[in-house]
């Protein structure tokens, strides 16, 4: 008896050092904003995710050489050579330049061959590339974000500018009491008061003190801001009428009223930025839901009509217009930037390429998801996932050069966000933050952490 007992128990223990894996087909790879596709599905070995070795490899520009003898892959990109074996826990990872001797770094859960498939861990091989990875355990996706050469401005620096991130609605004289549930869309007016859209509600700073914007009627709510001279005009949030009838529109604050400017009904299209010329001539980026289609058009202030300027890629989701009337465009889901000449409708690629997505500043930039964009005196600033770069323009409208102003790349959905060095800091990622640029510096809003900030 004492003897098939000690037998129970010694399988009990065997069993408890095999590692637990299952397969997931419901776990997305997304590398530098591009979804992976691989023949079989990601496994899960005791809570890693391990992807299969090939795709990953070829994903993230490497050359996969597989040992058979020694059960060995090497993955070589232009800088270094990783290597990682069936059942050992240690990688290691070689400068293709010098002659120095690989380092070896343990990792959590070993390669393993399942089902005929060589499977790698994901984070571990990432992160011996200097990738940045990050899980969105909302949507199980591992994200990747490699091949980036980032050059910092120097002397640039980022401060709380207002909010002590308590969310709550609060007004204050003193911007460091004053507080904020989520401050988003943000705008300067030209006698420099800024406004800007927290959770609907509409706030202005003037004179280092807060105020709320009160108007009626009362059901509407602000969901985007752009100034022109001194006045304020609002992309709202979707409203509904008695009938049931869903609208949206864009309003011009004037006396405590949100005078229409345009409505239209929110079941045929979508508008997702604005923006105004030198000469007031107000520009609109609307999605037709009927067609599927993107376009830019001209609002007629007065006749509230909407004439199409070009028809746009629909991964086109903000805009700014220069000092001629012309607009960029910024393109995220292909990471790209295009100009379009309003006069003739056309676009052309301006920084960037499509669908090669990765962070590089220099004379040819590319972006990973420009979500923002700001043309202000012969540069364009891009807020670039959580990253806030600025282009340098000539005046042929094409790139003199690129640099970072602050903010390190994370996938993280809420890191840690302490006052510093622009290259030193790191900003939450949120598609509702943007940025105005005034005379003291750049405002940027921070959703997450129910603050602004200021980069100069």
């Amino acid at each position: 008896m004492k003897r098939i007992v000690l037998i129970l128990l010694t399988l009990v223990m065997l069993l408890g050092c095999i590692p637990t894996t299952y397969a997931n087909s419901n776990i997305k790879i997304v590398i530098n904003n591009q979804e992976l596709h691989t023949n079989v599905p990601p496994v899960i070995v005791d809570g890693r995710t391990l992807v299969p070795l090939r795709a990953i490899g070829e994903a993230m520009g490497c050359t996969v050489t597989w040992v058979n003898a020694t059960q060995t892959a090497n993955l070589m990109n232009d800088a270094v050579l990783v290597s990682m074996q069936i059942g050992s826990k240690f990688i290691g990872k070689k400068k293709r330049t010098g002659t120095g001797d690989p380092s070896y770094k343990e990792i959590d859960v070993a390669p393993q061959l399942i089902n005929g498939s060589t499977y790698i861990p994901a984070r571990a091989f990432a992160e011996a590339l200097d990738a940045v990875v990050g899980w969105d355990s909302n949507t199980n996706t591992v994200m990747i974000v490699h091949d980036t050469s980032l050059k910092y401005a120097g002397n640039i620096s980022v401060n709380t500018y207002a909010g002590t991130g308590e969310r709550r609605h609060h007004d204050s004289s003193a911007l460091n009491t004053a507080a904020f549930v989520s401050p988003e869309s943000i705008d300067v007016a030209a006698d420099g008061t800024i406004y800007l859209t927290d959770s609907g509600k509409i706030r202005k700073i003037s004179n280092g003190k807060s105020e709320t914007v009160e108007f009626e009627p009362s059901y509407i709510t602000a969901n985007t801001l752009r100034c022109f001279g001194n006045d304020v005009y609002v992309l709202t949030n979707e409203f509904q009428e008695t009938d049931g009838t869903k609208y949206y529109g864009i309003v011009k604050l004037s006396g405590g009223m949100a005078e229409g400017i345009f409505v239209t009904e929110a079941s045929y299209s979508k508008m997702t930025d604005f923006d105004f010329s030198n000469d007031g001539k107000m520009y609109v980026l609307q999605n037709n839901v009927g067609v599927g289609q993107n376009y830019v058009g001209q609002l007629d202030l007065y006749s509230g009509e909407i004439r199409t300027v070009a028809t746009v890629d629909n991964g086109i989701t903000s805009m700014s217009v220069d000092k001629k009337g012309n607009i960029y465009l910024g393109n995220t889901t292909k990471g790209s930037i295009y100009h379009l000449n309003v006069a003739s409708g056309k676009t052309t690629l301006f920084a960037g390429a499509d669908n090669k997505i990765k962070l590089v500043d220099g004379v040819n930039p590319m972006f990973l998801e420009p979500r923002r964009l700001v043309y202000k005196n012969d540069a364009l600033y891009v807020l670039d996932y959580n990253v806030l770069r600025k282009i340098t323009i000539n005046g042929a409208d094409a790139v003199i050069n690129c640099e970072t102003l602050a903010g390190k790349i994370s996938l993280e959905a809420d890191p840690i966000t302490n006052d510093g060095k622009g290259s030193d800091v790191t900003f939450a990622s949120s598609y509702l933050m943007e940025f105005a640029v005034t005379n003291d510096g750049i405002i940027l809003t921070d959703p997450k952490k129910a603050v602004l900030r200021i980069i100069k």
